[in-house]
């Protein structure tokens, strides 16, 4: 056998295990305890299985498309390629809808370690945390067709193909600016961190610096793209950037010389840097962008700055009532409360006076070799989250 036949076999393998394990689910949900739960499982199974990124995630975007179809849902997707779904109340005064957000994407996506697999406790796969989210809004969908859930407010389920790092802006303010889209609350959903609550939020800039040294024969043949990339990185990790040590810098990525694959005169950093003050934040932007610039001048390169993602600091004061709503929430059901700050793309609403907070489904962990989900949590996150849009529907969060 050669190797292509190996290859071919193995992924053979692999599908026909993802469909006995999809059968075995699916199986167990016709006596399942708790089969919403256990419905969403089912589905991310499938969904994490499904090729990511991909520049339009159409595969995934295809099997939520076909998901909604089969209960009757229509759905959109707009230029960019994301999907929104509305389910219309029938009561005809329930004003500005409810917004549910998920992300499609997964850096996390492996072509044979995402076939996923379970036990009695967990189930794992790669980019197996990324696909409850998507899930978890095809199962109130379905929670809302078969009467297991009742809102009098409109709900719109909206599945990006942005990463959760970045924020869709012309996407967010369509909606905001629509006649009949403006949210009332928007609740972005993720796989894991059940519990966290978000008292804050922090924003962000993701910068990436792009440098090429001169490597003509007036060039310094004794400096690589090696030195100039870890001058620039020292020089940033000796800035305090504010007094209090909120603001932070990570170097995300470094990627120079030959054991990157790269000319020794080419090199690339990305730097990250996190606020809590708007100011503060904004000063570190132009710090950094600053300190590339030097370096580069330093180094005689060209230098390519380019900002690839920002997220807002949030306005966590518009979350005041959702955050005591969802603090009595979690002790009901005796889940364990873990303030944090929250880096999320729906931040940019709290910025626009519209409430927003990120509700973790499940707890588990993402690991080098496979995500690892505590199945039992699942039924946890599935209460919080329908409980919590209940009585946010009924009481208002304003």
């Amino acid at each position: 056998m050669n190797i292509f036949s190996k290859i071919a076999q193995s992924i053979s393998d692999k599908i026909n295990q993802l469909k006995k394990t999809s059968k075995t689910i699916l199986a167990s949900l016709r006596r399942a305890k708790y089969p919403l739960s256990e419905r969403i499982l089912s589905d991310a199974l499938q969904l994490s299985s499904l090729p990511s990124p991909t520049e339009r995630e159409e595969t995934r975007v295809t099997f939520i498309v076909e998901r909604l179809a089969s209960l009757g849902i229509p759905s959109s997707i707009d230029e960019s390629g994301h999907l929104i779904a509305r389910l219309h109340s029938q009561d005809s005064e329930n004003g500005k809808p409810i917004l549910l957000v998920s992300a499609l994407p997964s850096e996390h996506w492996h072509p044979t370690g995402s076939l996923g697999r379970l036990d009695t406790e967990k189930a794992y796969g790669f980019g197996l945390a990324d696909a409850i989210g998507p899930a978890t809004l095809l199962a109130i969908a379905e929670a809302i067709k078969t009467g297991n859930l009742h809102l009098k407010r409109d709900l719109l389920l909206l599945f990006t193909i942005t990463s959760p790092g970045k924020v869709p802006l012309e996407l967010f303010n369509t909606l905001l600016n629509g006649a009949d889209t403006v949210p009332e609350v928007v609740f972005s959903i993720r796989g894991l961190s059940l519990g966290v609550l978000n008292t804050s939020y922090k924003g962000t800039y993701h910068i990436r610096v792009d440098i090429t040294l001169d490597d003509s024969e007036e060039g310094d043949s004794r400096t690589s793209a090696v030195d100039a990339i870890t001058q620039l990185a020292q020089s940033l990790s000796m800035v305090q950037w504010d007094e209090k040590g909120e603001t932070t810098s990570i170097i995300s990525r470094i990627e120079a010389g030959f054991g990157f694959g790269k000319h020794p005169t080419e090199g690339l950093i990305e730097i990250e840097l996190y606020s809590s003050d708007p100011a503060v934040l904004e000063m570190a932007r132009n710090a950094a962008i600053a300190t590339a610039e030097k370096t580069a001048a330093q180094y005689k390169t060209k230098a390519k700055i380019d900002v690839v993602s920002y997220i807002p600091v949030g306005n966590p004061e518009i979350n005041h009532k959702l955050s005591k709503m969802v603090t009595s929430i979690m002790k009901d059901l005796h889940i364990k409360i873990k303030e944090k700050p929250a880096v999320s793309a729906v931040s940019y609403f709290t910025t626009k006076n519209v409430p927003a907070l990120v509700i973790g489904m499940s707890r588990g962990h993402i690991g080098l070799d496979y995500d690892e989900i505590e199945i039992e949590s699942l039924e946890l996150g599935r209460k919080l989250l329908f409980t919590l849009l209940e009585k946010s529907d009924k009481e208002g969060v304003l």
